[in-house]
């Protein structure tokens, strides 16, 4: 499913929440960054699920919903200046599962859109409680099925990967379910692109160019990511057209998988001296490799 097939407009959403542009959710850009919207879609959805069915921040009610993907889609620059809303509804329920579409609102224009998927856990996957799913036919609205696509093989492979970041776990990386959140998880994601791109770059002071955040991101939590240790990044290029590059990223502990991202972006960005960058090219040693 794509935020692309389902009509962005602010009375379609059950829910919307009135979201207030911070300062820290500026990126280098000046623009609120990915991992900003990742968080505003975590605050709506936490704030919905304790009002409609009781789901505790500490765990220790019944209902305990860990986040198995998330993708935000930027469609237009996010400013400072607001306010902002977020419409948020349910598209999807299934057994153990279920899907949020969400909106980012500018006014009436719609300016980002994601989705999530949530999975009920006890301590694995477990049926849906029937109070959940009937908290949850409230919040529904048309959307497309849901089609999950195949995963290649080689995304769960580490030397499939030409480029690595190690990332050591914070203590303040945590949530209450005592392991990395997904919000954190998400800057990891976008820090490996960051190193891909100074990389390619040179590294110039002040980080990659502005232009080369992806206006795309998808990311999925295979396993959680605990405190302390160190994992590796990995990041490849799938495909590189005439305006854009695909990425594809994993999470490792040693040889073991945790998670997976993939990622659109521009290849060219402004330079310092007002001519354009163009980076294709610079990215064909960063191809996926054959495993």
């Amino acid at each position: 499913m794509t935020s692309t097939q389902t009509r962005h407009e602010p009375d379609v959403y059950p829910v919307l929440v009135e979201r207030a542009a911070r300062y820290s959710d500026l990126d280098p850009s000046r623009r609120i960054g990915r991992d900003a919207l990742v968080r505003w879609f975590e605050d709506a959805r936490v704030a919905v699920e304790r009002d409609a069915f009781g789901a505790d921040l500490d765990n220790r009610g019944r209902v305990r919903l860990l986040l198995a993907s998330v993708r935000v889609n930027v469609l237009a620059p996010l400013r400072v200046t607001g306010p902002y809303r977020i419409g948020l509804g349910v598209t999807h329920i299934g057994r153990t599962s279920f899907t949020y579409t969400y909106s980012v609102f500018a006014g009436d224009e719609c300016v980002a859109t994601g989705e999530s998927v949530s999975v009920h856990a006890d301590p694995g996957p477990a049926p849906l409680p029937d109070a959940v799913r009937a908290a949850l036919e409230g919040l529904r609205i048309a959307g497309p099925e849901v089609v999950r696509p195949g995963r290649e093989p080689s995304r769960l492979v580490r030397e499939a990967y030409p480029f690595r970041l190690d990332v050591r776990t914070r203590f303040g990386d945590l949530d209450t379910n005592r392991h990395v959140n997904n919000v954190a998880l998400t800057g990891w994601y976008l820090d490996a692109l960051a190193e891909l791109h100074l990389d390619v770059l040179g590294y110039p002071t002040g980080g990659p160019l502005d232009g080369l955040s992806p206006s795309s991101l998808h990311v999925e939590y295979l396993a959680e990511v605990h405190y302390p240790g160190i994992h590796q990044l990995r990041v490849g290029v799938l495909d590189v057209d005439e305006d854009e590059t695909r990425y594809a990223c994993g999470l490792f502990d040693g040889a073991r998988c945790t998670g997976l991202a993939e990622a659109v972006g521009s290849h060219h960005a402004p330079g310092d001296d007002g001519d354009l960058v163009e980076l294709a090219t610079r990215f064909e040693p960063f191809r996926m490799r054959a495993v």
